[in-house]
């Protein structure tokens, strides 16, 4: 059942209807509005939008899995953009292209600054599209499907503030963001069905971020034999696959363009654009780089997905799981 609808929404010819992907926050489809948790503190007003104003859905088909409808500012997407560009594929976080240059950081480390340099579109084009994904904190092991003690990097402190705000608004305090695999998709390029089972604590949310163009989103059950549900995300949705839904089957079948969003559905370029009221300004992160950032994201599809690795308490992975408590 799960295999059928990833081929089904993967499709070219003919393309899949979208008649039936859940659009978030629409009345029809299975979506239970939620009030935000409340938490105390202060949070960066150019990155948020207030929180009593962040709309917020349970997804009753499929418990625990909660999704946020765009919390961010204009600014606060051009940030994320930025740092996931510019930032996260920078050494000392590996690479997919890592891999292939064995740590050449004119390719694998410096892909930002190699494609800056690029004068011509095309060719920045076929480049940028080499770039699949980055690791940030505990360095992900793709090929043993491990995390391990002796490739752990520090956590980028904003993004720990930023996913712990989200969790917190979810109700869930005490999330510790731990690792995180930044996936760059260009449109067309799929994620097959999986379950995310490598961390120590599968009792904690998995965080997951989508900026740039939209994807349809698959979540079965435990098995590929459960009924499948695909769900819209454009850019800015925030989706938190927690209880339950933290070890169902998932996958990207599909990411494409803004242009080919039904017609009447909101455009995620819209989300982006700088606004008049001086409330947004493009962030200094990226206000040198930003028609290159502007490119890549009319193309592309990029995702943060954050993780607790380690159970409350525990302070370092052991492989044999005995680990070490204090």
């Amino acid at each position: 059942m799960f295999q059928c609808a990833f081929k089904y929404y993967k499709a070219k010819k003919p393309p899949p209807s979208l008649n039936h992907v859940l659009l978030v926050g629409d009345d029809s489809y299975p979506f239970q509005a939620i009030e935000a948790n409340f938490i105390g503190g202060t949070w960066d007003a150019s990155v948020f939008r207030p929180v009593q104003e962040w709309q917020i859905f349970r997804v009753t088909t499929r418990p625990g899995l909660f999704v946020i409808a765009n919390p961010f500012t204009p600014a606060g997407q051009r940030h994320w953009m930025a740092a996931s560009l510019i930032d996260y594929p920078a050494h000392p976080n590996t690479t997919n292209l890592s891999a292939i240059d064995g740590g050449n950081r004119s390719l694998g480390n410096g892909w930002w600054q190699t494609l800056s340099t690029m004068s011509n579109s095309l060719e920045r084009r076929k480049f940028a599209s080499k770039l699949r994904w980055s690791t940030l904190g505990y360095q992900y092991d793709w090929s043993n499907k491990v995390y391990a003690e002796s490739r752990k990097q520090m956590f980028p402190p904003d993004l720990a503030k930023l996913v712990r705000t989200i969790a917190a608004v979810l109700g869930f305090e005490r999330f510790s963001p731990e690792a995180a695999i930044v996936n760059y998709y260009p449109v067309g390029t799929t994620l097959a069905g999986h379950t995310d089972h490598s961390e120590d604590d599968l009792t904690a949310p998995l965080l997951s971020l989508s900026f740039g163009q939209p994807a349809v989103f698959l979540i079965g059950g435990t098995s590929r034999d459960e009924q499948a549900d695909a769900i819209l995300l454009r850019s800015g949705d925030v989706l938190a696959m927690t209880g339950a839904s933290r070890q169902c089957y998932h996958a990207v079948p599909r990411v494409f363009l803004d242009s080919d969003l039904p017609e009447g559905v909101g455009k995620c370029n819209d989300r982006w654009k700088p606004t008049n009221d001086g409330s947004s300004e493009t962030d200094p992160i990226c206000e040198k780089d930003w028609s290159l950032i502007d490119e890549y994201v009319q193309q592309c599809r990029i995702n943060i997905n954050v993780r607790q690795v380690l159970k409350e308490n525990q302070q370092v992975l052991d492989s044999s799981k005995n680990a070490e408590v204090s």
